[in-house]
């Protein structure tokens, strides 16, 4: 009878969780009550693939910029799809009237009301999950003049300037690179406005012949070459006036507009057409808003954490609202054709609003579109706890469908087995040039210039720790065994087929630790201390998955490996950033701290706490905003007031020029800021739930701070509770033991 009694609680408790959690997110709605400057005061929308910055302005403007995770340029830029202006007379945005714009999380939409009592008009902008389309549909309570414009400023072709050559990462470009851009193309015949963009050429061709690859080209793809992509935007109550305007033919009280997207690479303009209009049937205002609606309160169910400080509650709300928006901006782009993109990901706005010096088109964010893994990997790891296991895919795909390239970069550069990814990779699987380096004379064709990069080694053993987890996390034994293994054993192949000294041991030089040290190192931290949790996660795996021969040779090679760099000072052991190096740095991270993250074998629950927390302690860097890794560095270590002093810094560390909360930066990047929000992101997870052996509940939580959440840890558990006033309540989904931390 007890154990019936208490199944019913926990039922209760958890009914009662789902059910206030559906309500709290309504609290969490962004609203704003003026109109917007300029596209520094939009405010995004995405559905994974899809993109949008939507903003009104004083005028009688609303305007937004449409973008995807595959619009790609001759030039390998990432680029905006295109900007859509739609024009109301008489003007209901202007001053002294009332406004409205509202992002509702629930909905995945974004609604606009303007205009007094008897005069409004209601805007509603959202998108289909699971198709490339978005609507824009408008209802007037009187009839409203509309005019639509699509708007490009690639009317021409266009050559990237040296000033631009940061948005291709082709950094100090010489003279003689000519690299062109083609300009857009306007539809005239049909009814709907219809613009794409088609790759005439491909920067791949540049890259190959300096880099002499040609002989193994074939080893590295080249989805740039022949892409198109564009919009088709067709309308209901305005009629097409020419290639790129809709125009009411009176005053109007409705209309809609849908926008089917798609990017294809070798295909036909005809082709391409022929899958936009397969699109466009496939769905309906009515069917993709309710799709939505559906798609966004599940997405809201499946994780979250609400924080109340009745101290504080005005920071215990903008923290709780920055973890859902940056939550909401991932989900917004993480489950495109393309990883997220660390530098702004599918939402920039003009650069201008970010730096003023640059002036350019909004096609140009600063990086560029390659790949840098220090910074692609941030918000991936923040994925895990949330359950958001979808969004993962675009950066499995995007590095194992490039594994020909990586053994080819492994044999050609290093005369080593297995697979080597670089720290920066384009979309071809390459280094871009602006690293490779522009000026080779007395260089070999194997070496990488820029110094800063050129020896990192860590790419592939945080790749494997993620694809382990999330198989964990997730329980896709599928994806473990058919896919993650397979690319883990070649990443361990290269280190020891490459770094084995005339003892045997596992000896990594040349090596440098992360970006801040490059000269005389040996045995770096973050490599070391990735082998090291890698070989020891394939240990544990079930025979079914690991066959008795490579887990005997990962036994041994683990025994082969050095110990994680460390050294005794007057206070006690510390973490080092190599075994062996010269105290000359270069930039500003903490790579002793890898031992602590991403790789957890230090941390509050084990023996080797106390050297990280000294380590901590006296690292060279603070480190907290950005891609700095302390916030959740000091979670895992179990340091409480750090966490929580770190969270209330990142919190603050909005961008001043931009309007929407979750526009973090640029810090060392762009606007938004990715590293950052999931940075901020990662502090309060780890504050809340770590797991190891065991799933430990509350680590470093301060003891005046209340919060309810629901969680993902191993073994395919989910945790969901509430700590009240020094009291914890929580259910388990899943096998994993779960410990109350918060009570050790």
């Amino acid at each position: 009878m007890k154990s019936r009694i208490s199944m019913i609680v926990a039922g209760l408790l958890v009914a009662g969780m789902v059910m206030a959690q559906q309500a709290e997110i309504d609290r969490y709605n962004v609203e704003w009550d003026t109109p917007s400057e300029n596209s520094a005061g939009s405010m995004p929308l995405g559905n994974g693939e899809l993109g949008a910055n939507l903003w009104v302005e004083k005028n009688g403007d609303l305007l937004f910029y449409l973008s995807r995770t595959d619009a790609i340029s001759e030039a390998n830029r990432l680029m905006k799809m295109g900007r859509v202006r739609v024009s109301l007379s008489p003007n209901p945005f202007r001053e002294g009237l009332p406004f409205s714009q509202q992002l509702v999380l629930k909905d995945g939409a974004i609604y606009v009301t303007a205009g007094k009592d008897g005069e409004a008009v209601k805007f509603s902008f959202y998108m289909d999950p699971d198709q490339e389309t978005a609507y824009l549909q408008m209802k007037g309570e009187v009839p409203y003049q509309v005019k639509v414009t699509a708007e490009s400023w690639r009317k021409e072709p266009h050559v990237i300037t040296k000033g631009e050559a940061p948005s291709a990462w082709l950094n100090e470009m010489p003279s003689w690179v000519h690299i062109e851009e083609s300009a857009d193309v306007f539809q005239p015949e049909g009814k709907d406005i219809v613009w794409y963009h088609q790759n005439e050429s491909s920067v791949y061709d540049l890259i190959i012949k300096h880099q002499k690859k040609e002989a193994v080209a074939a080893n590295f793809p080249d989805p740039v070459r022949n892409r198109i992509w564009g919009v088709d935007m067709s309308s209901k109550g305005l009629e097409k006036v020419n290639d790129s305007t809709f125009q009411s033919p009176k005053g109007i009280r409705q209309c809609e507009l849908k926008l089917v997207t798609h990017s294809a690479q070798s295909a036909s303009v005809a082709e391409w057409k022929k899958e936009v209009n397969r699109q466009a049937r496939k769905t309906s205002a009515e069917k993709a808003l309710q799709a939505s609606r559906n798609w966004w309160t599940d997405f809201w169910k499946q994780s979250y954490i609400y924080v109340d400080i009745p101290e504080d509650p005005d920071f215990a709300y903008r923290l709780t609202q920055s973890y859902i928006l940056q939550r909401y901006m991932l989900a917004g782009s993480g489950r495109g054709n393309f990883p997220v993109k660390f530098n702004g990901s599918i939402f920039t706005t003009d650069p201008k609003f970010t730096r003023a010096s640059a002036d350019y088109s909004p096609d140009y964010r600063n990086w560029g579109n390659d790949f840098w893994w220090q910074n692609t990997r941030l918000p991936y790891y923040a994925m895990l706890a949330n359950g958001d296991f979808d969004q993962m895919q675009a950066l499995f795909d995007f590095y194992l469908s490039r594994m020909s390239a990586f053994r080819t970069l492994a044999a050609k550069y290093y005369q080593a087995k297995g697979a080597f990814i670089p720290e920066t990779v384009t979309v071809f699987g390459t280094y871009a040039n602006g690293d490779y380096g522009w000026e080779r004379e007395g260089h070999s064709p194997n070496e990488v210039l820029n110094i800063y990069i050129r020896h990192i080694w860590v790419q592939g053993l945080e790749l494997s720790k993620l694809m382990l987890d999330y198989a964990s996390y997730s329980g896709d034994e599928a994806f473990l065994r058919e896919k993650a293994l397979p690319a883990i054993k070649e990443f361990i192949l290269y280190f020891d087929s490459r770094f084995r000294n005339g003892q045997g041991k596992i000896h990594i030089t040349p090596t440098q630790s992360v970006e801040t040290y490059w000269y005389g190192v040996e045995n770096d931290m973050p490599s070391v201390a990735g082998l090291h949790y890698v070989l020891g996660a394939l240990e544990k795996l079930p025979s079914h998955l690991l066959p008795e021969p490579d887990r005997q040779y990962y036994l041994q090679l683990k025994k082969d490996l050095p110990g994680l760099p460390q050294k005794r000072i007057a206070q006690g052991d510390v973490f080092l950033p190599a075994e062996v190096f010269l105290e000359l740095r270069t930039n500003v991270e903490n790579p002793e701290l890898y031992a602590v993250f991403p790789f957890g074998l230090a941390n509050f629950s084990n023996e080797l706490c106390q050297t990280g927390i000294r380590t901590f302690r006296y690292r060279n860097f603070d480190s907290w905003y950005g891609w700095g890794q302390d916030g959740q560095e000091a979670a895992i270590l179990g340091l409480v007031d750090e966490a929580a002093e770190m969270l209330r810094k990142k919190v603050g560390n909005t961008n001043p020029n931009h309007r929407f909360l979750a526009m973090w930066g640029p810090n060392y990047d762009w606007v938004p800021d990715q590293d950052h929000g999931s940075n901020l992101m990662l502090t309060l997870q780890n504050m809340v739930l770590q797991s190891y052996d065991k799933a430990y509940l509350l680590p470093c939580w301060p003891e005046n701070w209340n919060v309810s959440f629901k969680l993902y840890t191993s073994r395919e558990t989910q945790i969901e509770g509430q700590y009240k006033e020094g009291r914890l309540t929580f259910t388990r989904q899943g096998d994993m033991e779960v410990v109350e931390a918060n009570k050790r």
